[in-house]
Parts: structure tokens; C-alpha cells; sequence
């Protein structure tokens, strides 16, 4: 076994040891919480930077939103007044198309008159040849029995 001193020796040796673990122990402590300060510092930066860029964003947004508002607005108020438009053209056409309708009407009723005015001429024209043929038809047949009581007269002469 081992002497007193020799364990006494050992357990100095090993507490010199220890010394310099709990040294490299305090060392590494301090380390780690300056790098866990660092790393606090850091994402504190990065989570300021984010709310900074949420803050924009959310600005931009409701500015967006704000103009797609007023577009949408804009374009209701250009289709309620094309509407508007439209509806005034179509009283306007209807109204246009109720005054051609009725000029048509007076139209076709005037051209109605004229072809009843061409069917009486034609009707008179008809009358009047049928009077001339007959006085024509009339006038061969009188001269045809002229001819033919002159040839008779001659013969028994």
C-alpha cells in the first residue's frame, strides 16, 4: 500500500490539478456568458430589426390597401357612370328607334299609296288600250268590209 505521503503527494498533485480545472472551468464560464451576452445582444438586435421591418411592412400594406381602395372606388364611380351613359343611350335609342319606326311606317305607307297609284294607272292604261284595240279591231273590220263591198260592187258591174 501506499504511504500516508505518498497518498498526500497524490491528492496534492490531484488538487493542483483540480486547481487549474476549476480555473479552466471559470474561464469557460466567463467565456460562454459573454458569448450568451453576445448572442442575447444579437438576437435582441435581430428581433428590434424585425419589429422595425414589421412596422414597414405593415405600413406599406395598409398604404397598398389604402390605394387599392381608392382605385376600387375610382373604378365603381367610372362603371356607375358608364352605366349612367348607358342608360341614357338606350332611352335615346329606344326613343330613336320608336321615331324610325314611325317614319318607316309612314314610309312604307306612302309607298303602299304610289304602287295603288301605279295599279290605277295601269288599270286606266289597261282600260284605254282595250278601248283603242277595239276602235283599231273596228276600223280593219270596217275597212275589210269596204274593200270587200267595193270588189262585190265591182264584180256585178
Amino acid at each position: 500500500m501506499a504511504t500516508v505521503e505518498e497518498r498526500l503527494t497524490t491528492l496534492e498533485g490531484r488538487l493542483h490539478s483540480m486547481s487549474d480545472l476549476r480555473n479552466t472551468i471559470t474561464e469557460l464560464r466567463g467565456d460562454m456568458h459573454g458569448r450568451f451576452v453576445s448572442a442575447d445582444q444579437r438576437f435582441t438586435e435581430v428581433n428590434a430589426r424585425i419589429t422595425e421591418l414589421r412596422t414597414d411592412l405593415n405600413l406599406r400594406f395598409a398604404q397598398v390597401n389604402g390605394r387599392f381602395s381608392e382605385l376600387r372606388d375610382d373604378v365603381n364611380l367610372r362603371l356607375a357612370e358608364i352605366n349612367a351613359r348607358f342608360d341614357a343611350m338606350q332611352s335615346d335609342v329606344s326613343r330613336r328607334f320608336d321615331t324610325m319606326s314611325t317614319d318607316v311606317n309612314h314610309r312604307f305607307a306612302e309607298v303602299d299609296h304610289r304602287f295603288g297609284e301605279v295599279d290605277r294607272r295601269f288599270g286606266e292604261l289597261e282600260q284605254k288600250l282595250d278601248r283603242h284595240f277595239t276602235w283599231l279591231v273596228g276600223t280593219q273590220v270596217a275597212v275589210l268590209l269596204a274593200v270587200v263591198g267595193a270588189m262585190v260592187g265591182a264584180f256585178y258591174r
